[in-house]
Parts: structure tokens; C-alpha cells; sequence
């Protein structure tokens, strides 16, 4: 489905809440509580294959007099649970729409954070209405990597969250340590932290944050299979081609 169908199809449903999306350029942006919000993604690097996999969507928003507005004091803004609901979904799908429109050129794998609000907020079926607009774009969960750091995974109330996500297909990335028995694809290390130490058998790593070329080496050794950081790319408009060399 063309994206401009997708736009209309998202604001005519009322997917996107109080907000909406709408198309500027060549890229898709969304109004929400007085915020414009846009899309940056940022590369993923296999450090083994020295390539790009994937990316991590972040969101970019600005008050309507262009002012930059941090993505903690966007969410700290919205007064119930609820608000938090739409504007969380609202901001994956535009991601997803902007990473759909780059479709022919990035590939790999999306990861898209989760806030922990929305986590409690919602009672069942995780996953299921963001499901059915990935199909609508061509993406399906398991494209998807679901950035859950900030969320207590020891509460019933996530770790219910993260069994309905898994059902669906989506993949799910945490901070190190996580709860035994909770199943992460991938784990997020602060580049600035010691690596030494971490021999256990873990999921694929992520190394985040990388500034200098000689971390390299260090995290290869240390078993880091990802990286994403300054080294391998800042976070822009528009996706790194997939597969190509560092």
C-alpha cells in the first residue's frame, strides 16, 4: 500500500489517538499535544561482518515555534495513561512509515523502544494493534525489535507484556542484567562500561555507544556481536544502506 494511503488509512481509523500523520518531503511526520514529530534512524554494524544490519528509530520533536523538545519531556507532558498508549503507538508508526518509504534500500532489522508506561497501561494483547499496521506497511513483527530499557522486567504486569509480544513474533531487546527466565534477543551494553567479566552465554550483544576505532577490537574480543555509537553512524532521516561496509 502506497504510504500516502497508509497516512490516511492511520488518521481515518483514529490509530494515531489525538494525533495524526501527515507526509512533508519525501518522509512522513506526525502532530501530537502541540509536537511535530520526525523520524532519525540510527545504524546497527555486525562487527563481525563489518556490516550494517539494522537500525534503531528515534524520535525527533520540536514545539510549534521550532523549539527541540527531549523525547523524556514529550512523554513527561502527556497526563494519563492512555495519552501515553497513542502516543507511543503513534511515534512506532511513523518510524515504521518512514523506514517502509526507505524499504528498497535499508532492509534489516527496526528496533523501536517501548515506553515502560505503555508496558503497564495496556492489560492484553501487546502488540496486536501495532501488528496490523506493520502489515499495512509490508513489515511484519519479526522485522521488529522492541527496545524495553527503562522497564522493571521482574513486574508481572512487563513480563505478561513480553510473553504477548513474543506470541506475535516480535523480538525484544533489554539492558544487562535481566531476570532469569525472561527470553531477550538482545542485550544493550553501555559502550562506557567495562566489558570484562561478561563470559556467560548471552543473547546477541549490542555494544552502544562506541566513540573511537580502538574499541573495536576490545568488544570483538569481549563477545559483542552489534555496535551502534558515533563510530558506526549518527542518527539521521534517512537509513544506512543495508550490508554495505563500515
Amino acid at each position: 500500500m502506497p504510504v500516502e494511503d497508509l497516512i490516511h488509512h492511520v488518521n481515518l481509523t483514529g490509530l494515531a489517538g489525538e494525533g495524526s500523520l501527515y507526509q512533508t518531503g519525501d518522509h512522513v511526520a506526525a502532530w501530537f499535544g502541540g509536537l511535530h514529530l520526525h523520524s532519525l534512524f540510527e545504524p546497527v554494524a555486525d562487527l563481525e561482518r563489518e556490516q550494517i544490519v539494522g537500525h534503531i528509530a528515534h524520535l525527533s520533536a520540536h514545539d510549534a515555534d521550532g523549539q527541540a523538545v527531549p523525547t523524556v519531556d514529550a512523554y513527561a507532558r502527556l497526563e494519563t495513561d492512555a495519552a501515553v498508549v497513542q502516543f507511543d503507538r503513534l511515534s512506532r508508526t511513523l518510524h515504521a512509515l518512514n523506514f517502509l518509504a526507505q524499504r528498497q534500500w535499508a532492509g534489516g532489522f527496526l528496533q523501536l523502544a517501548v515506553h515502560p508506561r505503555h508496558l503497564s497501561a495496556v492489560r492484553q494483547d501487546h502488540g496486536l494493534v501495532f501488528e496490523a499496521i506493520l502489515k499495512r506497511c509490508g513489515l511484519a513483527p519479526e522485522d521488529i525489535l522492541l527496545d524495553v530499557r527503562g522497564s522493571d522486567l521482574s513486574a508481572p504486569a512487563v513480563q505478561q507484556a513480553l510473553a504477548n509480544y513474543r506470541q506475535r513474533g516480535y523480538r525484544i531487546s533489554a539492558p544487562w542484567p535481566y531476570p532469569a527466565g525472561v527470553p531477550i534477543d538482545q542485550v544493550v551494553h553501555d559502550a562506557g562500561a567495562s566489558a570484562a567479566g561478561n563470559t556467560q552465554a548471552l543473547p546477541r550483544r549490542l555494544a552502544n555507544g562506541l566513540l573511537h576505532a580502538g574499541d573495536l577490537a576490545i568488544f570483538r574480543q569481549a563477545g559483542f556481536r552489534l555496535a551502534c555509537g558515533p563510530l558506526i553512524g549518527r542518527p539521521e532521516s534517512r537509513c544506512r544502506t543495508t550490508h554495505s561496509r563500515l
